[in-house]
């Protein structure tokens, strides 16, 4: 999934998926600047606890939601994955 962000005339994007070869679940921010910060979390909480401060904190420096969520067809899992 990806969710775009804008502040003025500047935009970022957060896409959220999960990478099927290493079982972890991926977070990148892509930043204006091109700059590309991903996560990797080997859990669900730990991966929806940082997404909850991510967007804390994205509201913090004055990012606003720019349209709907865009659900990616790949970056799911292949079978249930752990806790």
């Amino acid at each position: 999934m990806v969710w775009f962000y804008k502040r003025g005339q500047v935009s970022l994007s957060l896409e959220t998926r999960y990478d099927n070869e290493t079982a972890e679940y991926v977070a990148v921010v892509v930043r204006p600047d091109g700059r590309q910060q991903p996560e990797r979390f080997l859990t669900r909480k730990a991966f929806r606890e940082r997404l909850l401060a991510l967007e804390q904190q994205l509201q913090h420096e004055n990012w606003v939601p720019d349209g709907p969520v865009h659900v990616l067809p790949d970056g799911w899992p292949h079978k249930p994955p752990l806790m």
